[in-house]
């Protein structure tokens, strides 16, 4: 197409704009993806080509020159009564484009701006005030929101749960959806410290921190302590994680972890819970693997018996003594998931240092684990009562429990079974997953791979072709953007979003605060400096 005056002062790449094909019979929407401006004296090889190698400009060549801008516009569809629907055929030459008024796109798309499922997430770039539709419904076939640090990922992620939680019912109600957020950093304490000090978070019923017993915030209001259940693992599991814990993540040792395998199946067989052994009982654990070890015909050798008890003795003085994680009345459990879904709630599982002090990453894995494994049986007990219930899992730092084999080697990886899971079988059962990383490339490809909305903020030049292609494919002029976007604005694509094409979105102002993100260097050099310090 071609720009007018006026048209080339406020069009540029990605804005969407109204064409009215065959003589205004029909209403495309269309997005401008070039822009070219041509100017007849200004070609590559023209006339003028010698002068202007010799630093020479004619007089009044700008005024004198055929000036246009001509503009390539992808055809997204035409409004129908249902949205965007495709076209027969294609605009006329001579049709006439315009810019797309932010009142003309709902009613192409039939939506009103309370309209029931339907959240409005932050403004399309370029259109004041107009927000970009996400259906609610889809959001069971799973989110990624990605971005390096300092792009806004984390506050984008805050900006959706406040979304999530006050979506519009009909008639004038609200809703919101039961969530848990793995916080790796205390992004979203905010949330907390604002329901803690008597504020609404939207319609959340209740607000929930989760910290390690031994963190100091322990006693604080709305607090439940993380604390697990073996007994809901396999004995296989629970010897590679006490082996692979012991050896600090190099190769695991078979013999060690079938040894010991061997003694919790024993043990087991003789009506012994897990967690009970490995609390309580533990004198019963080592019994076993001296019994085991004892003798020319033995089932386990002695030096690997002699591996297998001082990864025990470690796992007990860590995780049992020291980090208090395992009880046999776990703070996570059916009842509280029960509950979370009964009266939507949300609950943040403090992983910052304030929440987990110490806490390495292998414990923070087992948490995962534990919470994926609870989740799906969970969900699935309810799919199998006839209940519908919901719930959102954030998983902020995903690379450390889905991690990709093949470029992030991490030491142990249950979670990764049990998310993948939830990715492929969640969305039957209510459930969804919310991953957010900075390095794309890092998260497992099975797990990427059932990602079905994706919120992409800049990336890292390696992640561009990785994420294009796991998202289904970007509009190159989207695609060459990622790595350069301004802090805040996002690619979004996928099933939530109506339009049904990718948009570049300016992330909307979240109500509760960000302390987190917020830096001030100036402040606190001038507060030294004032004082002496």
């Amino acid at each position: 197409m071609q720009l007018t005056v006026a048209g080339e002062r406020v069009a540029r790449e990605g804005l969407l704009v109204l064409v009215e094909a065959r003589r205004g019979e029909e209403k495309v929407i269309a997005r401008i993806e070039r822009i070219v401006p041509v100017n007849e004296f200004y070609l590559e090889g023209d006339l003028w080509s010698e002068a202007r190698r010799r630093g020479l400009e004619p007089p009044l060549l700008e005024e004198a020159a055929r000036r246009y801008t001509l503009a390539e516009a992808a055809v997204l569809g035409r409004a129908g009564p249902r949205g965007l629907e495709e076209l027969s055929a294609p605009p006329l030459p001579g049709d006439r484009v315009r810019l797309l008024g932010p009142g003309e796109l709902r009613e192409a798309l039939g939506l009103s701006e309370d309209e029931p499922g339907i959240v409005w997430f932050g403004e399309l770039l370029g259109y004041q005030g107009l927000g970009l539709p996400l259906d609610v419904e889809n959001i069971t076939m799973h989110v990624g929101v990605f971005g390096e640090t300092g792009s806004g990922k984390s506050y984008g992620v805050g900006y959706l749960l406040e979304l999530l939680s006050r979506i519009p019912l009909g008639d004038g109600a609200y809703g919101a959806l039961p969530a848990i957020v793995v916080d790796a950093n205390g992004d979203y304490l905010d949330y907390y410290e604002a329901y803690a000090s008597g504020k609404q978070v939207g319609e959340y019923r209740r607000v929930y921190r989760l910290v390690f017993p031994s963190s100091p915030a322990r006693y604080r209001p709305y607090t439940k302590p993380v604390t697990i259940d073996l007994d809901g693992f396999t004995a296989r599991e629970i010897a590679e994680f006490i082996i692979t814990y012991k050896a600090g993540g190099v190769e695991l040792n078979e013999l060690q972890v079938s040894g010991l395998e061997r003694v919790l199946r024993e043990l087991e067989a003789m009506g012994y819970g897990f967690t009970e052994l490995l609390t309580e009982r533990i004198s019963l654990v080592y019994d076993m693997l001296d019994e085991l070890s004892r003798g020319r015909s033995a089932a386990i050798h002695a030096q690997t018996a002699r591996a297998i008890r001082a990864a025990l003795e470690k796992f007990h003085r860590d995780i049992v003594e020291g980090y208090r994680v395992i009880s046999r009345k776990p703070g996570l459990d059916t009842g509280f998931i029960e509950e979370l879904t009964r009266e939507p709630g949300l609950a943040i599982l403090d992983f910052s240092a304030e929440g987990a002090p110490g806490v390495p990453l292998p414990v923070r894995q087992l948490v995962v684990a534990y919470l994926a494994r609870l989740l799906y049986k969970q969900f699935t007990l309810y799919k199998i009562r006839g209940e519908e219930r919901y719930l959102v899992l954030v998983l902020e730092e995903a690379q450390n429990y889905a991690p990709n084999p093949r470029s992030y080697p991490v030491a142990w990886s249950l979670a990764r079974d049990y998310l993948s899971l939830i990715a492929t079988q969640g969305r039957k059962f209510g459930l969804s997953l919310v991953l957010v990383s900075q390095r794309p490339i890092f998260v497992d490809p099975v797990v990427l791979s059932m990602l079905n909305t994706w919120i992409i903020y800049r990336l890292p030049v390696e992640d561009v072709g990785y994420v294009s292609r796991a998202s289904g494919g970007l509009p190159k002029t989207l695609e060459r953007r990622l790595t350069k976007l301004p802090r805040g604005v996002a690619v979004v694509t996928g099933q939530m979003n109506v339009l049904g094409f990718p948009v570049l979105v300016r992330t909307g102002r979240r109500s509760v605060g960000h302390a987190m993100g917020r830096t001030r260097v100036v402040e606190t050099l001038r507060r030294l400096y004032s004082t002496g310090g």
